[in-house]
C-alpha cells in the first residue's frame, strides 16, 4: 500500500482511526498519507436580505472552509503520528461519502481509511453511515476502524 485516504470529521472515531493507520504503516516508509476532511458549507452562508439581494460574506467560502478545517487537521495530524513529508491534507465540499470515493477513484488510492462513526450519529441513523456507503461503493479496499 503506497497511497492511502485517511478520511476525517475530526470525530473521536475517525481519530482512532489515525490512531491505528499510524501504527499500521509507521515501518513502511514508502507510504503516503491524504488526510481529507469534507466539509459541510453551512445554509446561511448562502443568505439574502430581506430584498432578496444576496450578502456577500465577509470571509471568503474557501477561507471559512480550510479554517474549520485546520483544527481537524492538526488533531488527525498528531493521531497519526506520521513525520510531515509522508502526508497532505486536502479539504472538498459536499456530501462526504461521494467526495471521498469519487476522490479514491479520481487519485487511484490503494486504501481508505475511515472511522465507523462520525459526528453526525442521528444522521447516520436516518441516512445510512458515511463508513456504510464508502464500504459499498469505494474502489478499492477501506479499513473502518472501530
Amino acid at each position: 500500500m503506497k497511497k492511502i485516504l485517511l478520511a476525517t470529521d475530526g470525530s473521536e472515531s475517525s481519530m482512532h482511526a489515525a490512531r491505528l493507520l499510524g501504527d499500521l504503516i509507521a515501518c513502511q516508509p514508502e507510504a503516503q498519507v491524504t488526510v481529507l476532511h469534507v466539509a459541510h458549507v453551512p445554509r446561511s452562508y448562502f443568505m439574502t436580505d430581506e430584498d432578496g439581494n444576496k450578502v456577500t460574506p465577509e470571509v471568503p467560502l474557501d477561507v471559512m472552509i480550510r479554517r474549520s478545517a485546520e483544527p481537524i487537521f492538526r488533531r488527525t495530524l498528531s493521531a497519526l503520528g506520521l513525520p510531515e513529508d509522508r502526508v497532505v491534507t486536502e479539504v472538498q465540499v459536499g456530501e462526504p461519502s461521494e467526495e471521498i470515493v469519487d476522490l479514491a477513484r479520481l487519485e487511484g488510492y490503494d486504501m481508505i481509511v475511515l472511522g465507523n462513526r462520525g459526528l453526525g450519529q442521528v444522521k447516520e441513523l436516518l441516512l445510512g453511515s458515511v463508513s456504510h456507503k464508502v464500504l459499498h461503493t469505494a474502489p478499492c479496499p477501506v479499513l473502518v476502524a472501530r
